[in-house]
């Protein structure tokens, strides 16, 4: 159990940080948040960036070196297509019906002729992937946000996202389904498995943001902005400076999808 613990907070580690390191070069900095708690919120974040220099960086930079680039993408692509259970839950709670719909029509998909989703046969088919967390759900239901703070393994959060993180931690169906069915270990490994390659694909990006002058408040930014630019699903009501922010936002997601070849 405890074992189960550890894997998926690393899980949620590196999916937090994924939601704001993923264009640290275009964030348009806000000092005017509301961050009453930024003394503590600091030394938690520069304990979590040693955490992840010290341990996450370096497996994940053996792990990146001994998988050739074809089998890394493919796995990549595999944990992806495990969190779209999650994605359809939400968008259903949403009643967002036809992107739920596009949810179980490209997990079918990658799932049997993408092989088990190795490889991503829905993008080569025109059907665009979207993400949905608790977090949003939440947001479209009209539960405001807290202040920001820090949370210690885990990142940047206010209430409402980090109720979407647990909600992530104890219902994902995926997991649930391994652990009723007595797979414990094969959770455990899907788990680690998840953080490794999401971690992989952060890794210029966390390297950019750690070099910042200070790197707090860029990774309060950029996680702030891009949770508003997931809730408005990409088009939020933004000023002029933001609609730049977000438009780079969109051509890194775009890059990124093309540089690992549309599998």
């Amino acid at each position: 159990m405890i074992r189960q613990i550890t894997a998926r907070l690393a899980v949620a580690f590196v999916l937090v940080i994924a939601t704001s390191a993923c264009a640290t070069k275009s964030a348009t900095l806000n000092p005017d948040v509301n961050d009453p708690y930024e003394a503590m919120n600091r030394k938690i974040f520069e304990f979590n960036r040693t955490f992840d220099r010290q341990i996450f960086k370096p497996i994940s930079s053996a792990y990146q070196f001994v998988m050739p680039d074809p089998l890394e993408d493919g796995v990549s692509n595999a944990m992806r297509n495990l969190r779209e259970p999650w994605v359809f839950v939400n968008d259903i709670l949403q009643f967002k019906f036809k992107r739920a719909l596009t949810t179980l029509t490209r997990f079918a998909l990658n799932t049997t002729v993408g092989a088990a989703g190795l490889f991503r046969v829905s993008d080569g088919m025109g059907i665009p992937y979207h993400s949905e967390d608790l977090g949003q759900t939440l947001a479209a239901w009209g539960v405001k946000e807290s202040p920001y703070f820090v949370i210690p393994f885990i990142g940047p959060s206010t209430n409402r996202d980090f109720v979407g993180f647990a909600g992530f931690f104890f219902f994902d169906p995926v997991t649930m389904t391994l652990d009723s069915e007595g797979l414990d270990g094969l959770a455990l490994a899907r788990n680690g498995t998840d953080a490794l390659a999401a971690r992989v694909q952060l890794h210029d990006a966390l390297d950019q943001l750690y070099q910042e002058d200070d790197p707090y408040v860029v990774m309060r930014s950029l996680y702030l902005q891009n949770r508003r630019f997931q809730i408005y699903d990409g088009n939020p009501p933004a000023d002029e400076a933001e609609e730049d922010f977000f438009d780079d936002l969109e051509d890194d997601v775009e890059a990124e999808d093309n540089a690992n070849g549309g599998n």
